[in-house]
């Protein structure tokens, strides 16, 4: 057969449900067959295998929670016919219903409809709790992030409704203490990464989002955050003093871009090129790619200052803050921020005197002029809870903003008035990150 699609004995998975062919009532005419099982490391995770009996230009499997009708669809690489299709964004203990549709030189094939009952979430997973005030205003989609710094802990991914689709344990793994989790870019992957705030065994670790394989990369002065490119590699920084900081002098950071395939890492920039500060301690905190400048973002707690530089060819763009900035304007400590052409928005940790609730957290924009050299702050939302440490900040694509006070374990979503949407108590996380879909690239290249 053409697009065959392997066995599931062929995967060693379990839980098999229904082997169903699709359309074709007269002799000799296309069929479309599939089968659905569910992964035996994260039971909300579908595993779909399909075969046709005739050449297939594109497909895509439609699945959700009633008959016939779909809230979710997954793609299909044709041009891959051994890689099952995995359905992601499912609930636990939940009957879904799935089907293939393919398209054959303009005639539209479909399977027949498949089912699968998903499996129990586990029971040490963090408490999530959803205040909605405005729920039909949220962005919805999902969010992804883990137990930040504790042992054992979890990676994992809630829904719009926050019930868990997705989670992976880590203790006894090489990320225990956890302060990020991420999507890969070509979305086959969860990155994983430790905080490892002044140790000496950073490390990351890579799932595959069905759960069933996994591999560690010891980086040991890596440490708090890590951002995907768009080849796939990962950047991260570590410190140029070894990792240990015992007498308080961290040093200044290196930025390095690891290769996954080969485990190798590539020195890109060290910071005390341009910011002489930095050799007293600049402890890095966060970083990000910025794809509409072809740029990396860099927080530099101890210097409130956050630096970007060009990628591949890494030179100093832009300083915002701090004894270097090119702009007049100011905070102090800060660890999420997320950059665009002409905004910066940032969480300010200790928020100042000027804000309405000083010495409690803050999430600020700033609007600049990068060729004039000016900027102003022209947003802020400041309700009175605290992260001292850690605590993130995203704007989503319909203008909403998303603000995260880690260790509160408190995460508000806004309008664009900073009034609160919703309010989500969970305990203590590491960076979050949202998106619509668990398909496609991640934030910050998926824009819708």
């Amino acid at each position: 057969m053409v697009a065959r699609r392997q066995a599931a004995s062929a995967l060693g998975l379990s839980l098999a449900v229904a082997v169903l062919s699709g359309c074709g009532s007269e002799p000799n005419s296309p069929t479309v067959h599939a089968q659905l099982e569910l992964s035996p490391a994260i039971p909300t995770v579908g595993v779909l295998t399909w075969e046709a009996d005739v050449a297939i230009d594109s497909a895509t499997v439609e699945f959700g929670r009633s008959p016939g009708q779909y809230e979710h669809t997954a793609p299909v690489d044709v041009a891959d016919p051994d890689q099952p299709v995995l359905l992601l964004g499912m609930k636990a203990d939940t009957v879904y219903y799935a089907r293939v549709v393919a398209d054959h030189g303009g005639e539209t094939l479909s399977s027949d409809e498949l089912s699968v009952t998903t499996g129990a979430v586990p029971n040490d997973l963090p408490r999530i709790e959803v205040n909605d005030r405005r729920r039909d205003d949220v962005y919805g989609g999902f969010s992804i992030s883990c137990n930040l710094v504790v042992e054992g802990g979890y990676a994992f991914i809630y829904d719009a409704d926050g019930d868990y689709v997705w989670w992976h344990a880590l203790l006894d793994t090489s990320v225990e203490g956890c302060s990020r989790a991420r999507l890969s870019f070509d979305g086959k992957y969860v990155w994983i990464g430790n905080l490892n705030n002044f140790g000496s065994e950073g490390a990351l670790l890579r799932v595959t989002v069905d759960g069933m394989h996994s591999e560690s990369y010891s980086l040991p002065r890596r440490h708090h955050d890590f951002a995907v490119l768009p080849n796939d590699h990962i950047l991260y920084f570590e410190r140029k003093s070894g990792g240990d900081a015992e007498d308080g002098s961290e040093g200044p950071d290196v930025i390095k871009e690891l290769d996954p395939e080969t485990g190798d890492s590539e020195e890109l920039y060290d910071q005390s090129t341009d910011f002489a500060d930095a050799e007293s301690g600049a402890h890095t905190n966060y970083i990000a790619y910025v794809p509409e400048l072809e740029a990396i973002s860099f927080s530099m707690r101890s210097l409130s200052t956050i630096g970007v530089i060009s990628y591949p060819n890494p030179e100093l763009m832009l300083v915002f803050g701090g004894s270097e900035s090119d702009f007049d304007i100011s905070w102090n400590v800060q660890h999420g921020h997320q950059l665009t052409h002409d905004s910066l928005l940032l969480f300010n940790n200790e928020a100042d005197a000027s804000s309405s609730t000083p010495g409690a957290s803050a999430a600020l924009e700033f609007r600049y002029d990068a060729e004039a050299g000016e900027a102003e702050k022209v947003f802020e939302y400041a309700p009175g809870n605290t992260s001292f440490v850690m605590g993130d900040v995203q704007r989503l694509p319909n203008g909403n903003e998303l603000v995260t006070f880690s260790t509160q374990g408190v995460i508000h979503e806004i309008d664009s008035d900073g009034e609160l949407l919703r309010e989500i108590s969970t305990d203590p996380v590491g960076y979050v990150q949202q998106q619509k879909s668990l398909y496609g690239p991640p934030p910050p290249f998926l824009t819708e």
